[in-house]
């Protein structure tokens, strides 16, 4: 079983390094530019794993509204804004921000499907977004409404993800997650070449071509790849805990190439998000 809970932490590592690998790419293209490079790479990659394990690649009539919005939501949007964000904000900040992913994930579901929510995770909810404050306003809670507006566009991503992944819900009775992340991916590449004439890439090196690599391969094929693993050998729950590495990595690896560091009211307020974090997913 350790090994299992090994390739988690390994997932991990992935998705918490890929804020890092992201920030290093804003510099160099637009974020639709990179949305749209990313994605193809990553659909490149898939195609060959779906046709394997499912088989077959063929698109179902079935579903293909939700599945449509999967792409435009968790591929396209999703990514414009979390680019975006980059642009203004930290990796750390866009790291701490997307933990709110689960309790995004929750409203959304309770506002579409009706789904009931705890007195124990309102709390929690309630608990994360103070530390979400106390990190983005440096512990000066009067300061809330000066908040640095690439927080604001990750918090948009947030939301989005939510709605995403009420979308995937609707998918998930026809599709299997591979697939559907599969097709999510072409539909949100298509949805991008009207804008083609409008993507720049400038100055392009061997940093940028690795952290592209790493963005559409090793956190989004990859990652997925180990997630399900670990997701089928210990559940969905446990794996689900592994998710709080995240922004700990996030931090590790920003401090180690991008040279971020964290005041100690973001620390405080780091602990308390994932505290709040931890106390919703508890079953």
């Amino acid at each position: 079983m350790s090994k299992y809970y090994m390739l988690l932490l390994l997932t991990s590592a992935l998705w918490g390094g890929n804020f890092v690998a992201s920030k290093l790419l804003v510099p160099h293209a637009s974020p639709l530019s990179l949305t749209f490079m990313r994605w193809t790479i990553a659909v490149l990659f898939l195609f060959p794993i779906v046709l394997k394990k499912e088989r077959s690649v063929r698109l179902q009539t079935r579903g293909i509204i939700p599945l449509i919005a999967m792409g435009m939501t968790g591929v396209v949007l999703f990514n414009v804004l979390m680019f975006r964000a980059l642009r203004y904000t930290s990796a750390d900040h866009v790291g701490l921000i997307s933990t709110l992913n689960p309790m995004a994930i929750a409203l959304v579901a309770y506002v579409v499907y009706r789904e009931k929510l705890t007195m124990r995770q309102w709390l929690s909810m309630t608990v994360s977004l103070v530390g979400v404050l106390l990190f983005m306003t440096h512990g000066q809670l009067h300061r809330v409404l000066h908040v640095n507006i690439g927080d604001v566009w990750m918090i948009a991503a947030v939301i989005v993800w939510g709605i995403y992944s009420a979308c995937a819900k609707a998918v998930m009775k026809w599709y299997s997650p591979l697939a559907a992340t599969f097709w999510s991916g072409v539909f949100g590449v298509v949805g991008l070449l009207p804008f083609v004439s409008s993507f720049s890439v400038h100055h392009v090196n061997v940093s940028f071509l690795l952290a592209l690599i790493y963005t559409s391969i090793g956190a989004t094929v990859l990652a997925m790849f180990l997630w399900n693993v670990g997701v089928k050998q210990v559940g969905a729950t446990t794996a689900g805990m592994f998710l709080n590495f995240n922004p700990l990595f996030t931090a590790l690896f920003a401090y180690i190439l991008l040279d971020e560091t964290l005041t100690l009211a973001q620390w405080i307020g780091s602990f308390i998000t994932i505290a709040g974090v931890v106390l919703f997913t508890k079953k």
